[in-house]
């Protein structure tokens, strides 16, 4: 059991040291907004992240406790964001939800890459974008090469596989 509570230099606390003593088995903390009840519960909680406080305990051996804070209810119920009224219970559920959200906003990153490089290679109506322009390009192409063809018909001379003209 806590026989006594003594909170300095933190949050609301001045480097004066507070003290909370005559504690019970069970403790129930009031007060109003800002009066340091959050930073009670905190040093309870993780003593050795606050240097300045200290929590004694009844013949020296520390036992196992529960505190309901705020940093608790964070940690451990998280409000649905798509179904109203819906929350996970317990900090492991938590992660792996934000795990999946997390997944999911990747996985419309990647749906919306594939999108903007199929617009590039298609085109808004499918026949232009890369694609349009390869046709293009290619058939400028084909009319060069009949251009020339045309040019030259009459002046070349064929000649077939064993070496002769024709």
């Amino acid at each position: 059991m806590i026989e006594l509570i003594e909170i300095s230099g933190v949050a609301s606390y001045g480097d004066i040291s507070e003290n909370l003593n005559e504690l019970s088995r069970f403790n129930f903390i009031y007060g109003s907004n800002g009066s340091g009840k959050t930073t009670i519960s905190r040093v309870i909680a993780e003593e050795m992240a606050f240097p300045t406080c200290k929590v004694t305990w009844k013949g020296g051996t520390k036992l196992q406790m529960m505190v309901y804070n705020r940093d608790f209810v964070e940690k451990n119920f998280n409000q649905s964001a798509e179904l109203k009224g819906i929350f996970t219970l317990g900090q492991q559920d938590i992660e792996t939800r934000n795990k999946i959200t997390a997944v999911k906003q990747e996985l419309d990153n990647l749906v919306a890459e594939i999108d903007r490089l199929y617009m590039t290679l298609q085109g808004q109506n499918g026949t232009g974008g890369k694609k349009g322009e390869l046709m293009a390009l290619e058939e400028s192409f084909k009319e060069k090469c009949w251009v020339q063809k045309k040019k030259h018909d009459g002046k070349l001379t064929w000649f077939n596989e064993s070496g002769h003209s024709s």
